[in-house]
């Protein structure tokens, strides 16, 4: 293996993992916010970031056309789009217990 493939995984734990760890926070915070949309940024701007640099990789592609090279931006979108799961799995978790949290405290008024 050569030394690219080994500095491949570092800057990947460096420029993905760290990033969505940290807007992991952020993006508790947000969802907990009374209105739902706050907590809808960080995963459209994800998918917006995500779909931007494969197209880019995918424009910048030089050399014949064979299928593997289509290879290359599809596995960059799957892997740019862990952070939007991760981001819309922490939406969906906190935004559930909100929900419920309001039912309850909906019932509890109805029942005075």
């Amino acid at each position: 293996m050569s030394i690219a493939s080994f500095m491949f995984f570092p800057i990947l734990f460096l420029y993905l993992a760290v990033p969505t760890a940290l807007l992991s926070i952020l993006q508790y915070f947000l969802s907990r916010l009374e209105s739902p949309w706050p907590g809808r940024v960080l995963p459209i701007l994800s998918v917006v970031s995500s779909l931007c640099w494969t197209l880019v990789v995918l424009f910048n592609i030089v050399g014949p056309a064979s299928p593997v090279l289509f290879l290359i931006p599809l596995a960059m979108l799957v892997v740019f789009n862990i952070p939007t799961l991760i981001f819309l799995l922490v939406y969906k978790n906190t935004r559930k217990k909100f929900t419920e949290r309001r039912a309850m405290d909906r019932k509890d008024l109805q029942d005075l």
